[in-house]
């Protein structure tokens, strides 16, 4: 885990005023990065799903950011969800900050020690919770704005709830949704990342299937997601020149099962779609399929989830690289049945993340040479 902010005199995460202040860095400064998919069709730019983040470097001893916040659904609680962001100041780990209906500004850091400083910004909560827009940074007076140097490597994820994070932060198996619990940044994709020194782009949304939703719908699915900049929204179209990454880690599945089996014909079928949606777009990436955690042959009765899904995807493999894609590699990580500890709803936990995590980061060290 990454060390807590030293006592620099920080108050992060507080809500400075319910308007929108004067910025004095532009949502759209070209010095700062912006890592996952941003609609700026609008002007300033706008984010839905887990893992975006933005990147400010400067010369100065704080900063705040002014955010929009539209909240998209209740959680389960019957409480209206909000987005929650990670913070990090120069690598430690901030407390996060939890935003509120409309336009705020937001206090990140105060009382720095004058000199360069990097604050990065993640959303934690997925894109259903909740959009938020950058209306841009207010820094010190004095300060100066600096070029965020790049991480010159790339990971895109696609996946389902175990991907965005759903419930990681709960006292589980039983409890319910809440954006309080939701925690991205805790992820086996966030976690690989951060171990590589990777840039990431996360698409993945709870009970996406790739056949079939949890709870049986065919439309919505992660394949119909996979093109858009903002998944709440069909008319974003997600240019993919914009961003080419190295290796792109594919792990639903888990979804299509809740409703029983989903059929290896139809599930095999709409799974090689979303493969060939990627290989399109990214034609020299490593693509890694991966199965497991949640599926199992305990639940639901009858399914067999775990065997059959594990063969539908081994099926899946063998046919990409026998008709000639000889850069597909097939990832299993280990059920959880037995793991000891849950987040809500049964979904994997803190530590079941962190092992998927060092499992993947294994895995690409020795594919990728990294």
């Amino acid at each position: 885990m990454r060390g807590m902010l030293r006592n620099w005199g920080l108050i992060l995460g507080v809500v400075l005023g319910c308007g929108r202040s004067a910025p004095n860095v532009s949502p759209n400064s070209s010095e700062l990065l912006f890592e996952g998919r941003f609609d700026t069709s609008a002007g300033a730019p706008r984010l839905e799903w887990p893992g975006s983040a933005i990147w400010l470097r400067f010369n100065g001893t704080g900063a705040r950011v002014i955010l929009g916040e539209h909240s998209l659904e209740l959680d389960e609680y019957g409480q209206q969800a909000h987005d929650w962001f990670e913070v990090t100041v120069d690598g430690h780990a901030a407390a996060p900050l939890k935003t509120t209906e409309g336009t705020g500004t937001y206090l990140l850091a105060s009382g720095l020690p004058a000199g360069e400083h990097q604050i990065v910004l993640r959303k934690r909560t997925e894109a259903f919770v909740g959009e938020a827009q950058l209306h841009g940074f207010d820094i010190d007076p004095g300060s100066s704005l600096l070029p965020v140097e790049a991480p010159g490597r790339r990971i895109e994820f696609i996946g389902d709830s175990i991907a965005a994070g759903f419930g990681i932060d709960g006292a589980g198996p039983n409890c319910l949704f809440s954006a309080e619990t939701e925690n991205y940044s805790e992820t086996y994709a966030a976690l690989t990342a951060q171990a590589l020194g990777a840039q990431h782009m996360v698409i993945a949304a709870s009970g996406a299937g790739v056949y079939r939703n949890w709870g049986g719908s065919t439309s919505n699915t992660i394949g119909d997601l996979y093109g858009r900049t903002l998944p709440t929204d069909p008319s974003t179209r997600w240019d993919f020149s914009r961003w080419t990454p190295d290796v792109v880690v594919i792990n639903v599945g888990t979804s299509d099962f809740t409703s029983g089996d989903p059929g290896r014909d139809a599930f095999v079928g709409a799974y090689r779609k979303l493969v060939a949606q990627v290989r399109q777009n990214y034609p020299s990436a490593l693509i890694a399929i991966a199965v497991g955690p949640m599926l199992s042959d305990l639940w639901p009765a009858g399914a067999r989830a775990l065997t059959q899904g594990r063969s539908y995807v081994a099926d899946l493999t063998a046919q990409l690289v026998q008709a000639g894609d000889t850069r597909i590699k097939l990832i299993e990580f280990p059920n959880q049945d037995h793991a000891g500890t849950f987040g809500c709803k049964s979904h994997p936990s803190a530590a079941t993340q962190r092992q998927m995590g060092e499992q993947l980061t294994a895995f690409l060290r020795q594919q990728l040479g990294w």
